[in-house]
């Protein structure tokens, strides 16, 4: 093995001690880092469908376009059994529908197409049971059904 002279132990520690620097160096500077927030949001956000998920994955809410390209918005429970949502539906209706935990509309409040507002409340098996609204001329009304739909009594 060959001896190693002055001028070799000399390149030998630069080299050690500038591979030191270097690597401690470079890995403060290069190193990756985690994303940081912007100071400002974005000013908008292009998509189909929008859903919010838990670490594992479960939906809980989902924004998206109706089959006539109208937003809704639907919520999850725990379970994930869609409980409420917010929205258009058919003939420019836009109301506000609340489930129970079987999956059973129970309550629904909107605004019709011809501007007629109105909460309708339903039994446990999606049938409505009473209406309460204000028609066009300006008159309210409270309609109870029986379980067949029957119209029981009008007041007024």
């Amino acid at each position: 093995m060959a001896q190693m002279t002055g001028g070799k132990w000399t390149y030998l520690m630069v080299a050690l001690i500038g591979g030191i620097a270097g690597g401690a160096i470079g890995g403060r500077w290069l190193a990756p880092r985690p994303a940081i927030a912007a100071d400002t949001a974005p000013k908008s956000l292009a998509a189909q469908e929008i859903m919010l998920v838990d670490a594992q994955g479960h939906p809980h809410a989902v924004l998206r376009l109706n089959q006539n390209f109208e937003p809704v918005m639907q919520m999850y429970d725990h379970a994930g059994k869609p409980r409420a949502a917010i929205g258009f539906g058919k003939d420019q209706d836009v109301g506000l529908l609340f489930s129970d935990d079987t999956g059973a509309t129970r309550l629904i409040m909107g605004v019709s197409g011809d501007n007629i507002p109105a909460v309708r409340l339903f039994d446990e098996h999606g049938r409505q049971r009473a209406l309460i609204g204000v028609d066009s001329q300006g008159e309210a009304a409270l309609d109870f059904y029986d379980s067949n739909g029957k119209l029981l009594r009008e007041l007024p």
